[in-house]
């Protein structure tokens, strides 16, 4: 009897130690398994309200479709981009390009301590974090400020409002893989501004930047020329460049993109150009006398409306409105007239007006006799068609506000003017069309309002609530001392 309760003792200790063995290598085997599984597929969950730390679908659908390598070079040990939260979110996204394809592949190269890597790229100027896309012979540096949009706080100090690490990366490698350099000539000469905001919007976007002189420099190298607000006219010369490199020796194929100023004075030489465009600058400076379409309730700086589907559906969020601060009126000539075509981009509302230049200080919006709607953005076209389609293509782009350009318009991820504005340029210059990417903040919603709904949340947030507040508070009283 003795001899049987050991036998079965032994065969179920054995039983046991043979289970707790297995079940460590099931453990284990999970854990491998795991492992792969992570380093090939996105396991963690991004709980971020704007999905942050994840690339969109446009970029994944961009990932899927590429059969050429790609490399990212990191000029950082991976160790940097931790303990602040955008350079971890970069971290994360530079991740999900290598996990969603098989030929995108990420290096981290400590560039302090093996500076060596420079020699492999002498024609950069290369910085410690910058990352470096390639594919083939074709190379993109992307600076690693430039991964960043920013925005000054009220003590003067710059921070980060939001990433465009996504947005940033895609480009760069979308470039590297089309090939596709659009050259651009800055005019300079006339005394107008730099419109640093927009020039390095698309420097970030792989647009190729040179200043020039339309009375000596070759225009024809260019594909884009800007005129930015000039203060000085351009003479006969000049105006005979302008219009030799938009017809281009019959070719066509080029844009102009002039920007208006109300610190403008009258400018003949360039004003008689763009009329035989079909376009009048007028004089005076445009304002809204609706609260409600002004930013932060300044009526020179006025909400204008999109006149056109093509561009504004092209836009992440068709509702995000264009400002257009400081603007001139603008007038179109004519519609359509023989191989001539201007089209309405941008217009100002019912509600705008016009303060003209010699107007007193006794003015008020009351004695303006101009008023809206008219033109904020015009697209002037020369356009030849052949069997019905269109063959051959010169634009000039009329902006009524240079202003537009600036770092209030094209930093606000509230508004749509950077985005606009990029699609518009990649569309006119022939580039393939790339993914729409939001800037994505970490640090909640901006609460980027018009006057109109800065005043319903204060109805709202300072009326409404408190009443509501103090009505139930009541009513509990009553209840309870009436019960």
């Amino acid at each position: 009897m003795k001899k049987t309760t050991n036998t079965t003792g032994r065969r179920m200790n054995a039983l046991f130690a043979v289970s707790i063995t297995l079940l460590v290598v099931v453990f284990i085997l999970l854990n491998a398994v795991a492992l792969v599984l992570s380093n090939r597929f996105p396991l963690s969950l991004d709980l971020t309200a704007n999905a942050a730390y994840n690339i969109g679908e446009e970029t994944k659908t961009m990932l899927d479709h590429f059969v050429k390598p790609v490399t990212i070079d990191i000029l950082a040990p991976e160790q940097m981009f931790t303990g602040d939260a955008y350079l971890v979110q970069t971290m994360k996204i530079l991740e999900q390009y290598e996990r969603h394809s098989s030929r995108v592949t990420v290096h981290y190269i400590d560039y302090a301590a093996d500076p060596s890597y420079a020699a492999t790229r002498p024609d950069l100027k290369l910085s410690e974090g910058d990352l470096i896309v390639s594919s083939g012979d074709r190379v993109k540096q992307i600076p690693l400020s430039s991964l960043f949009n920013y925005t000054p706080t009220a003590s003067g100090s710059i921070i980060i409002e939001s990433s465009r690490a996504e947005e940033a990366i895609t480009s760069a490698i979308m470039n590297v893989l089309s090939g596709d350099d659009v050259r651009c000539g800055v005019l300079v000469g006339n005394g107008g501004p730099e419109a640093e905001a927009f020039t390095t919007l698309l420097v970030n976007n792989y647009y190729v930047l040179e200043n020039a002189v339309p009375a000596t420099d070759d225009l024809s190298i260019y594909d884009v020329l800007f005129l930015f607000a000039p203060q000085n006219d351009l003479s006969a010369d000049d105006i005979r460049a302008l219009d030799a490199f938009l017809y281009n020796d019959g070719n066509y194929g080029k844009t102009l993109f002039y920007t208006a100023s109300v610190t403008q004075a009258s400018l003949p030489m360039i004003e008689s150009f763009l009329a035989e465009w079909g376009v009048s600058v007028g004089e005076g400076s445009v304002f809204e006398t609706t609260p409600e379409r002004t930013y932060q309730r300044q009526p020179f700086y006025a909400i204008a409306d999109f006149a056109e589907t093509h561009y504004r559906d092209m836009l992440v969020d068709p509702n995000a409105p264009m400002l257009m601060p400081l603007a001139r009126p603008l007038e179109t000539i004519f519609t359509v007239r023989d191989h001539q075509f201007t089209e309405t981009l941008l217009t100002f509302g019912e509600t705008a007006a016009v303060r003209p230049p010699n107007a007193s200080d006794e003015f008020t919006a009351d004695d303006a006799t101009e008023r809206g709607p008219f033109p904020a953005l015009v697209l002037a076209s020369r356009r030849f068609y052949e069997d019905g389609l269109l063959a051959r293509q010169s634009s000039i782009v009329v902006s009524s506000s240079h202003h537009m350009l600036e770092p209030i318009a094209l930093h606000n991820t509230s508004l749509s003017n950077s985005a606009y504005l990029l699609n518009m340029m990649n569309d006119l210059a022939g580039r393939e069309e790339g993914p729409a990417i939001t800037p994505k903040s970490l640090a909640g919603k901006t609460l980027g309002a018009t006057s109109s709904q800065v005043t319903r949340l204060g109805v709202v947030l300072g009326g409404i609530i408190p009443l509501a507040i103090l009505l139930t508070g009541i009513g509990v009283w009553l209840y309870r001392r009436y019960q």
